[in-house]
């Protein structure tokens, strides 16, 4: 059964419940007022009967012997004056005077008290009439006499009728009021879920765009704002994934490419090697071309072992004098940089920082590399203590790297210049080497580019041990 169906008829059902309790009460409270005002005014009317009586017969015995005849006399006297029904009698014995309905009993009297009760009398073809019947027991003048009263009270039980019927036309025209109100404060209730169930539905579809907007601050708009986040989470996580995809496809066929392109060239100048007669000077320049691919084939592997490699991410890192590791990455770099014409500078402060001393070393080479690549002339290496932090640049005043490129340096394979890079051995790995071995020395590699201008890219390493001064 739907939430909206059981919402609804629950609804509904304690409405009818509740509505039926009221009726049923209010009739009942109604009824029982009016019969106990007819019995207070029946006690009362009651009580001035038989003080009439009684000062009736106090009359007359004081003019004579009073008998039973008298004693009709009184009873009729009285009911004539007093309009009321009454039957007079001796105490055990027949009826002295009684004008009463015929059927009606005498109820139960006491010596002193009034009995009362409500009887129902047929009058016919399924009429009924109520009757307050009343009966005490008095002594007067030597005589034990037994009077009852009786009052017709049909017309409080005829409006306690009417008052149920109205009540059930009430009844009724409520019910269905309420229950069409409860139908829209369902739907309106309902609606917010309704969307929900849709929108997850769409998202699972594949539609993770699918938000709702939170309209209220219950728990409706609780559970959407709460949709929503688990959406965005769940989009981001699709999305990285999607991401992890494309990367890795790219990856494949950039390798693939990659591996291609030099043994498509090793392949071609073995074979002009292999049959055909050539020059020395043929051979030897086929010979470089095959070498040379052969070496970019051979960097290509190490690099990807190493990519491989540092996905492990457990090295051990060791505390390390810094100055000492920037200055041998010099050193190594040197005659690199002597080769290519550029001017390659370097100076070191004093600190501590645990690093590992290979991976880093591998780190500083990779961007120092490619600062010669990149056309300028003059590339530096500097690192200083900056607060609780050891930084680390290196600069140069080549090409810069365009903006929209800048977020996609760091992703293996992925090459500025395709062409420069292939002709220099590259293939996109240095910098996504660089970027995964800063990350398990907890950095990051910051870049400061423009176009035409250079580029500086500046590491942080958080300073521990001791600081000594540069030797």
């Amino acid at each position: 059964m739907r939430f909206f169906t059981k919402l609804f008829l629950c609804t509904v059902f304690v409405l009818t419940a509740a509505l039926a309790a009221a009726e049923y009460f209010t009739v009942s409270a109604s009824l029982d007022n009016a019969v106990e005002h007819q019995v207070e005014s029946g006690l009362q009317q009651h009580q001035l009967v038989k003080y009439a009586i009684q000062s009736g017969i106090l009359n007359a015995s004081r003019t004579g012997s009073v008998d039973e005849s008298a004693l009709t006399d009184i009873a009729g006297q009285t009911a004539d004056a007093m309009s009321v029904d009454l039957s007079l009698a001796r105490n055990g014995e027949g009826a002295l005077y009684s004008n009463l309905a015929d059927g009606l009993p005498a109820a139960a009297g006491t010596d002193g008290g009034i009995g009362y009760q409500i009887t129902e009398r047929a009058v016919g073809s399924g009429v009924r009439s109520d009757w307050l019947v009343m009966t005490s027991t008095f002594q007067q003048s030597g005589y034990t006499l037994e009077l009852t009263t009786a009052r017709n009270v049909s017309a409080v039980f005829t409006e306690a009728e009417q008052l149920r019927q109205r009540c059930q036309w009430i009844f009724l025209g409520a019910t269905l009021a309420g229950a069409l109100l409860i139908l829209l404060f369902s739907w309106l209730l309902t609606r917010p879920i309704k969307r929900l169930e849709r929108s997850s539905r769409a998202f699972a579809g594949g539609d993770y765009s699918a938000r709702l907007p939170v309209r209220s601050r219950d728990e409706i708009g609780d559970l959407t704002r709460s949709y929503n986040q688990m959406a965005d989470t769940i989009e981001d996580k699709i999305n990285a994934l999607e991401l992890a995809v494309r990367q890795r496809e790219d990856f494949v066929a950039n390798f693939a490419h990659e591996l291609k392109t030099p043994m498509t060239s090793i392949i071609g100048y073995a074979d002009t090697l292999y049959q055909k007669q050539l020059t020395p000077a043929q051979v030897h320049e086929a010979a470089g071309y095959i070498v040379n691919e052969g070496m970019r084939l051979e960097s290509l592997s190490f690099k990807l072992m190493e990519l491989i490699t540092l996905d492990r991410q457990d090295f051990l890192l060791e505390e390390l004098e810094l100055s000492q590791l920037l200055k041998d990455a010099y050193e190594t770099a040197f005659p690199a940089a002597l080769k290519r014409g550029v001017k390659l500078t370097w100076s070191a402060g004093a600190g501590w920082a645990r690093v590992e001393y290979d991976l880093f070393k591998t780190l500083l080479l990779n961007l120092l590399d490619n600062a010669f690549k990149s056309g300028g002339d003059a590339v530096g290496l500097n690192g200083a203590a900056e607060g609780a932090y050891y930084a680390v640049r290196i600069t140069d005043n080549g090409r810069g790297i365009p903006a929209d490129q800048l977020q996609r340096i760091t992703e293996a394979f992925y090459m500025v210049d395709k062409s420069r890079s292939r002709r220099e051995h590259g293939a996109g790995l240095g910098l996504a080497l660089a970027a995964k071995i800063a990350a398990i020395h907890g950095t990051r590699l910051e870049y400061d580019t423009e176009e035409g201008r250079g580029t500086t890219v500046t590491l942080r390493l958080a300073l521990c041990g001791e600081e000594e001064d540069e030797p």
